[in-house]
Protein backbone atom coordinates (compact mmCIF):
# COMPACT_ATOMS: atom_id res chain seq x y z
CA UNK A 1 0.00 0.00 0.00
CA UNK A 2 1.11 3.42 -0.75
CA UNK A 3 0.23 7.24 -0.06
CA UNK A 4 0.75 10.60 -1.34
CA UNK A 5 0.58 13.14 1.33
CA UNK A 6 1.37 16.73 1.57
CA UNK A 7 4.07 18.20 4.01
CA UNK A 8 5.74 21.88 4.32
CA UNK A 9 4.00 22.81 0.59
CA UNK A 10 5.86 19.37 -0.67
CA UNK A 11 4.00 16.43 -1.82
CA UNK A 12 5.60 12.78 -0.76
CA UNK A 13 4.73 9.53 -2.70
CA UNK A 14 5.58 7.18 0.46
CA UNK A 15 5.17 3.25 1.42
CA UNK A 16 5.95 0.99 4.47
CA UNK A 17 9.55 1.16 4.83
CA UNK A 18 10.61 3.99 3.18
CA UNK A 19 12.47 7.43 3.92
CA UNK A 20 11.89 10.80 3.34
CA UNK A 21 13.18 14.58 3.89
CA UNK A 22 10.53 16.82 5.17
CA UNK A 23 10.63 20.22 6.46
CA UNK A 24 11.72 20.78 10.20
CA UNK A 25 9.68 18.81 12.40
CA UNK A 26 10.08 20.05 16.60
CA UNK A 27 9.85 16.95 18.04
CA UNK A 28 12.67 14.30 19.39
CA UNK A 29 14.89 11.97 17.65
CA UNK A 30 13.39 8.30 17.90
CA UNK A 31 9.70 9.79 18.51
CA UNK A 32 7.03 8.69 16.17
CA UNK A 33 4.93 11.49 14.43
CA UNK A 34 1.20 10.81 12.60
CA UNK A 35 1.03 12.65 9.27
CA UNK A 36 -2.41 12.74 8.54
CA UNK A 37 -2.90 15.01 5.09
CA UNK A 38 -2.97 12.32 2.99
CA UNK A 39 -3.87 13.13 -0.53
CA UNK A 40 -4.17 9.97 -2.18
CA UNK A 41 -4.28 6.31 -1.24
CA UNK A 42 -3.54 3.38 -3.14
CA UNK A 43 -3.04 -0.92 -2.99
CA UNK A 44 -3.09 -2.91 -6.12
CA UNK A 45 -7.03 -2.72 -6.98
CA UNK A 46 -8.27 0.37 -5.44
CA UNK A 47 -7.28 3.92 -5.23
CA UNK A 48 -8.92 6.54 -2.93
CA UNK A 49 -8.36 10.46 -4.13
CA UNK A 50 -9.05 13.68 -1.77
CA UNK A 51 -11.95 15.61 -3.37
CA UNK A 52 -11.76 18.59 -1.42
CA UNK A 53 -10.63 17.05 2.01
CA UNK A 54 -7.58 15.07 2.54
CA UNK A 55 -8.48 10.90 2.59
CA UNK A 56 -9.35 9.43 5.69
CA UNK A 57 -5.52 7.66 6.41
CA UNK A 58 -2.94 8.51 8.54
CA UNK A 59 0.86 7.90 7.95
CA UNK A 60 2.86 6.83 10.77
CA UNK A 61 6.57 7.42 10.85
CA UNK A 62 9.61 7.78 13.07
CA UNK A 63 12.41 10.73 13.20
CA UNK A 64 15.64 9.42 12.17
CA UNK A 65 17.85 12.26 12.72
CA UNK A 66 17.73 16.01 12.15
CA UNK A 67 19.84 17.43 9.36
CA UNK A 68 20.18 20.50 7.31
CA UNK A 69 19.96 20.22 3.41
CA UNK A 70 22.62 21.71 0.85
CA UNK A 71 24.04 25.03 0.85
CA UNK A 72 22.68 27.49 -1.59
CA UNK A 73 24.50 31.00 -3.12
CA UNK A 74 22.21 33.98 -4.66
CA UNK A 75 24.32 36.59 -5.90
CA UNK A 76 22.75 39.17 -6.94
CA UNK A 77 23.85 42.11 -8.66
CA UNK A 78 23.08 45.41 -10.50
CA UNK A 79 25.23 46.38 -13.64
CA UNK A 80 27.11 49.68 -14.12
CA UNK A 81 25.75 50.31 -10.33
CA UNK A 82 28.46 48.57 -8.09
CA UNK A 83 26.25 46.60 -6.51
CA UNK A 84 26.81 43.41 -5.38
CA UNK A 85 25.53 41.06 -2.61
CA UNK A 86 25.97 37.13 -1.97
CA UNK A 87 23.39 35.61 0.48
CA UNK A 88 22.96 31.74 1.68
CA UNK A 89 20.79 29.39 2.74
CA UNK A 90 20.49 25.80 4.48
CA UNK A 91 17.11 24.57 4.87
CA UNK A 92 15.90 22.79 8.30
CA UNK A 93 15.36 18.75 7.57
CA UNK A 94 13.92 16.01 9.52
CA UNK A 95 14.71 12.66 8.03
CA UNK A 96 11.54 10.11 8.53
CA UNK A 97 10.87 6.31 8.13
CA UNK A 98 7.60 5.69 7.54
CA UNK A 99 6.47 3.01 9.56
CA UNK A 100 2.59 2.20 8.74
CA UNK A 101 0.32 3.28 5.76
CA UNK A 102 -3.23 2.67 7.52
CA UNK A 103 -6.59 3.89 6.19
CA UNK A 104 -8.82 5.84 8.81
CA UNK A 105 -7.99 8.66 10.97
CA UNK A 106 -5.03 7.78 13.92
CA UNK A 107 -6.54 7.86 17.23
CA UNK A 108 -5.28 10.32 19.03
CA UNK A 109 -4.26 10.17 22.85
CA UNK A 110 -7.32 12.11 24.56
CA UNK A 111 -6.50 14.35 27.12
CA UNK A 112 -7.84 13.68 31.10
CA UNK A 113 -10.27 16.21 32.17
CA UNK A 114 -8.83 18.86 34.49
CA UNK A 115 -10.23 19.39 37.77
CA UNK A 116 -12.31 22.59 38.23
CA UNK A 117 -10.66 25.03 40.04
CA UNK A 118 -13.09 26.63 43.09
CA UNK A 119 -13.26 30.95 42.88
CA UNK A 120 -11.08 31.86 45.21
CA UNK A 121 -14.08 34.83 46.43
CA UNK A 122 -15.87 31.67 47.16
CA UNK A 123 -15.28 31.32 50.63
CA UNK A 124 -16.29 34.91 51.04
CA UNK A 125 -19.82 34.12 49.65
CA UNK A 126 -20.61 31.61 52.05
CA UNK A 127 -19.51 33.17 55.41
CA UNK A 128 -20.15 36.91 54.51
CA UNK A 129 -18.75 39.00 57.95
CA UNK A 130 -21.42 40.81 59.90
CA UNK A 131 -20.78 44.20 58.81
CA UNK A 132 -20.05 43.11 55.36
CA UNK A 133 -22.90 43.14 52.31
CA UNK A 134 -22.77 39.49 50.21
CA UNK A 135 -20.63 39.84 47.30
CA UNK A 136 -22.81 39.35 43.97
CA UNK A 137 -20.91 37.15 41.70
CA UNK A 138 -23.39 36.28 39.32
CA UNK A 139 -22.97 35.65 35.52
CA UNK A 140 -24.90 38.93 34.34
CA UNK A 141 -22.91 41.26 35.84
CA UNK A 142 -19.58 39.88 34.93
CA UNK A 143 -20.98 40.06 31.45
CA UNK A 144 -21.82 43.55 32.29
CA UNK A 145 -18.29 44.19 33.15
CA UNK A 146 -17.19 42.84 29.82
CA UNK A 147 -19.40 44.86 27.60
CA UNK A 148 -17.86 47.93 28.99
CA UNK A 149 -14.42 46.53 28.46
CA UNK A 150 -14.93 45.67 25.42
CA UNK A 151 -16.38 48.79 23.90
CA UNK A 152 -15.04 49.55 20.68
CA UNK A 153 -12.66 52.86 21.14
CA UNK A 154 -13.74 54.20 17.67
CA UNK A 155 -16.87 55.40 18.66
CA UNK A 156 -16.54 58.69 20.77
CA UNK A 157 -18.46 58.84 24.00
CA UNK A 158 -20.41 62.06 25.45
CA UNK A 159 -17.30 62.63 27.65
CA UNK A 160 -14.42 62.24 25.36
CA UNK A 161 -14.53 64.40 22.32
CA UNK A 162 -13.87 63.75 19.30
CA UNK A 163 -10.47 63.92 17.59
CA UNK A 164 -10.46 66.32 14.32
CA UNK A 165 -7.95 65.89 11.82
CA UNK A 166 -5.70 68.62 11.26
CA UNK A 167 -6.97 71.04 8.60
CA UNK A 168 -4.74 71.09 4.85
CA UNK A 169 -2.62 73.71 3.85
CA UNK A 170 -4.63 76.01 1.96
CA UNK A 171 -3.44 75.93 -1.95
CA UNK A 172 -1.97 79.03 -3.72
CA UNK A 173 -4.30 79.76 -6.78
CA UNK A 174 -1.72 79.64 -9.62
CA UNK A 175 0.20 82.61 -11.47
CA UNK A 176 -1.38 84.35 -14.75
CA UNK A 177 0.88 83.81 -17.22
CA UNK A 178 2.64 86.54 -18.88
CA UNK A 179 1.68 87.34 -22.45
CA UNK A 180 4.78 87.14 -25.31
CA UNK A 181 5.96 91.08 -25.78
CA UNK A 182 5.85 90.58 -30.34
CA UNK A 183 9.24 93.52 -29.82
CA UNK A 184 7.28 95.81 -32.19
Amino acid sequence: MYAILQHGGHQYRVASGDRILVDRIPVEVGSTVTLESVLLLGDGAETDVAKGSPVAASVTATVIAHRRGRKIRVFTYKPKKRHRRTLGYRSQLTELRIDDVARGKAEAPKAAAKPRKAPAKAAAVEAPAAHEPPVDETPRAAAADLAVEDASPEAPTSAEPAESKPAAPKRRAPRPKKEADDGA
